[in-house]
């Protein structure tokens, strides 16, 4: 079953947001091993993202996790972060 992840990014600076979004995008294109379905990014303020994600799976929800810890420490981006996960129970798609 899909797994939906929700992570809400609040950074120090603007400058950093920005930086962070940037590199993002780029690693995200690394994870197409891992079973992204949908990815969405939603700049909540100069200083925040929101990240939405469907993920084929938990193991793969996980994989995602442990390579993005490492990218962020590579980065050494200072961010507060908080996540919500769980079961897709139910998805419309348009079109």
């Amino acid at each position: 079953m899909s797994v939906a992840r929700t992570n809400i990014i609040n950074f120090f600076s603007e400058e950093e947001c920005d930086k962070y979004y940037a590199l993002h995008k780029e690693f995200l294109k690394t994870l197409s091993d891992c079973g992204i379905k949908e990815a969405t990014y939603v700049r909540a303020s100069p200083t925040s993202l929101l990240y939405f994600s469907i993920i084929d799976s938990e193991e793969d929800a996980e994989e995602i996790l442990k390579r993005a810890n490492k990218w962020r420490l590579k980065y050494d981006f200072k961010v507060d972060v908080i996540t919500f996960d769980g079961k897709v129970s139910y998805q419309y798609r348009r079109g």
